[in-house]
């Protein structure tokens, strides 16, 4: 009893250090379930649908950069190349190597917009007859894919602001793939589409 009543502060003092002990303990053993749980909502957390790539619109645009073009003609390397939808006739021109020395590069507008299969023939400076790339009317019919903003105003039912509207188009979507497209232009309806019908064509 002396003992005791001697030490009896350091009893009391290793007595309260085992108490707070074991009360962390049993504290940690409440909290680490928890944190666990937050872990594992974190680590199986999806991406918003609306983050993900949208495989539509990436097969889409992945179909209209393929777009070929034939060249051929007094140019170093004659053929057919791969391009892009933003090219002009120029960016193919210097792929094939550049006009040789007998081209006649006056008869190329250089400035013009690819489109897919589009032929660009450079023709000699010697031939008799020029030669286009592609010829924008055929049999008193216009391509769509050519014409020019006078060409398809010269078409029935077409004015100036219907002709603007159609090249827009042209050159936001891409070549017209059918006729038909030219109802998608607001103002051409059906009974328009009808009197330009024989008269359009694409190519």
């Amino acid at each position: 009893m002396k003992w005791i009543k001697n030490n009896l502060i350091l009893i009391i003092i290793s007595s309260l250090l085992l108490v707070g002990l074991t009360w962390e303990l049993f504290l940690a053993d409440l909290i680490q379930p928890s944190l666990e749980v937050t872990s594992s909502d974190l680590s199986t957390h999806e991406t918003p649908p609306d983050l993900l790539e949208n495989p539509e619109e990436e097969q889409k645009d992945q179909h209209r950069e393929k777009l070929y073009v034939d060249i051929k003609g007094e140019i170093y390397q004659p053929g057919v190349y791969l391009v892009s939808p933003d090219d002009r006739v120029i960016d193919v021109i210097q792929s094939a190597g550049g006009f040789t020395n007998d081209a006649d590069e006056n008869q190329i507008n250089l400035a013009e917009k690819v489109y897919d299969e589009m032929v660009i023939y450079v023709p000699n400076q010697s031939d008799e007859v020029t030669i286009q790339l592609q010829s924008s009317q055929k049999e008193g019919q216009i391509n769509l894919n050519r014409a020019t903003q006078s060409e398809l105003e010269g078409l029935p039912g077409i004015g100036a602001v219907k002709a603007a509207s159609i090249i827009q188009y042209r050159e936001e979507n891409g070549p017209f793939g059918d006729i038909s497209e030219l109802k998608n232009i607001s103002g051409i309806g059906d009974k328009t589409f009808e009197q330009l019908e024989e008269h359009i064509y694409v190519q």
